[in-house]
């Protein structure tokens, strides 16, 4: 076996910030070695790569001092290893820790009695490469360990326990969830593919911590690369009318610097980690997203002027009031491959056309849905598939379809395939957690359905109440079916069996 460190040697500048400081790094030079050595007045950091005919392993180097990092350290809980199958020797994984620090002061509530959020304490997140090889995972925790699972559950992975110490084995990437004891601090495991680092981006991010601020403009045509062990601190704003953007890597991009203190859409808009009002033919891939404190990425059509823009592999670990994981405005959008913990909508769009979500594994927080569309503009087309909802914490309904009387949109073809959920418990009368929700207050609302199919629906529980489908003269449902939908382990045939409610505005409802 022959181990290779693509190591990237770094020019070191202390800069302070508002109340901290943080390390500036600038590539200097690049070397490739079969050992690693640190010099003074260097920071160097190096990337393993475990190459031979059997197979590939990459583990991204650790950050270094995060001391600077606000709401993100190194885990004190686990110890996450890794190693080809067939190899004798484990590689450590540097493990992140992100902690809930969300306040619910909104809507009533304050801080001497907040509303609801999350019941997460922390979640810890790592991640790593490889291909042609299966690889061998062990994690050693530092808390007693009485019971474990692993999450997408429909995955079946078999695990090993023994005592503090979980091992499996992984014979392709995947996004995984490990729950020791209980759902309070769970870590999240990103396996991933190995990826193209770009050193020629506009803007290189090594192994380090970068302090960007707020709102770094990206122009057409300029690039990111976000390498694995860096964490970026700041949020991007992609020019009005810009194409080919890009944003790549394997690193964290984190805003724990700025607190979640306003649900205004100025806040929001300010404080998105990644926004644009229009672009096109952007790609957003592989890195780590942790504490956005507005919208994380909100992408919107003006113009009409967004449309074939890529999001690929994106993990998502956000705690507050309003963070939306993906709006997907516009046309010929493809969301694939994505991991996202959040606290408001999963994904949302205010209108597109010919799109596809897809290959997703997500767990929502009290504030939002895992699809929501408001009444902005109409939509068809759209493809929902392969969902994993591994968890839902309260909140509002799964799917939630809204319009306005005085702007009527139309929704046609839409098709939710193969969605698994886990669980969505019913916490309170504002969370209801129903699966659907369209037309929801016929006194205001008007949208109109046609040809709609949700086909191979599986959810683990069953509330009392699981949706409300209402039209109106000006919007009705034309056409929706279900099929294959299970509840609780049983087929449901029927409106009464789904614990749905309609009215004489659902023109045809089927199902099968």
């Amino acid at each position: 076996m022959t181990q290779l460190f693509l190591v990237k040697i770094y020019s070191v500048k202390r800069m302070k910030k508002t109340g901290s400081s943080s390390l500036l790094a600038t590539v200097v030079g690049m070397v490739l070695l079969t050992s690693c050595s640190v010099g003074k007045g260097s920071m160097v950091m190096a990337q393993t790569a475990v190459t031979t005919g059997t197979g590939t392993l990459v583990i991204p180097p650790s950050p270094g001092d995060l001391s600077t990092v606000e709401h993100l350290k190194q885990s004190d809980e686990y110890v996450v290893e890794v190693k080809r199958s067939g190899d004798t020797n484990y590689k450590t994984c540097f493990v992140y820790k992100s902690d809930n620090s969300f306040v619910n002061t909104y809507f009533g509530a304050s801080t001497a009695k907040p509303g609801p959020k999350r019941p997460q304490a922390s979640a810890a997140f790592t991640n790593f490469s490889f291909a042609e090889t299966a690889v061998d995972v062990r994690i050693v925790s530092k808390i007693p360990v009485s019971s474990v699972k692993i999450r997408p559950l429909n995955l079946g992975i078999d695990f090993k326990q023994s005592g503090n110490v979980i091992t499996f084995s992984m014979a392709t990437p995947k996004k995984l969830s490990v729950e020791i004891n209980d759902r309070i601090n769970p870590l999240f495991l990103f396996a991933d593919t190995p990826d193209t680092p770009n050193p020629q981006a506009t803007y290189y991010y090594g192994p380090g911590v970068h302090n960007i601020g707020l709102n770094k403009l990206l122009n057409t045509n300029e690039s990111v690369y976000i390498a694995g062990g860096a964490v970026v601190e700041g949020s991007f704003r992609l020019a009005t009318g810009s194409t080919n953007v890009s944003i790549k890597g394997r690193g964290v991009l984190s805003m724990g610097e700025w607190p979640h203190t306003s649900t205004s859409v100025e806040f929001l808009t300010n404080h998105s980690t990644i926004r644009s009002s229009a672009t096109a033919n952007m790609v957003l891939e592989g890195f780590i997203i942790a504490h956005s404190t507005g919208w994380t990425i909100a992408i919107d059509n003006r113009d009409n002027k967004s449309h074939d823009n890529q999001y690929r592999n994106l993990k998502l670990v956000c705690w507050n009031g309003n963070s939306d994981g993906i709006w997907f405005d516009g046309d010929n959008n493809v969301v694939d491959d994505c991991f996202i913990f959040n606290n408001d909508d999963i994904v949302t769009t205010h209108g597109s056309n010919k799109c596809k979500i897809s290959n997703i594994v997500a767990w929502g927080g009290p504030w939002g849905r895992l699809f929501m569309h408001t009444d902005w503009h109409s939509s068809s087309n759209l493809t929902f598939e392969n969902i994993d909802m591994i968890g839902k914490d309260g909140g509002p309904e799964l799917v939630l379809v809204e319009g306005n009387r005085s702007n009527p949109v139309k929704l046609d073809n839409f098709t939710f395939k193969n969605i698994r959920v886990e669980a969505h418990p019913k916490t309170s009368d504002y969370n209801t957690n129903k699966f659907v929700r369209i037309g929801v207050n016929p006194e205001k609302y008007a949208v109109t359905l046609t040809n709609w199919l949700f086909e191979n629906i599986t959810l683990d529980d069953k509330n009392s109440d699981e949706g409300d489908i209402y039209g109106t003269t000006e919007g009705p449902v034309n056409d929706l079916t279900f099929k294959n939908l299970k509840m609780a382990g049983k087929p449901v045939s029927s409106l009464q069996e789904a614990n749905m409610n309609t009215n004489e505005y659902v023109r045809k409802l089927t199902f099968e």
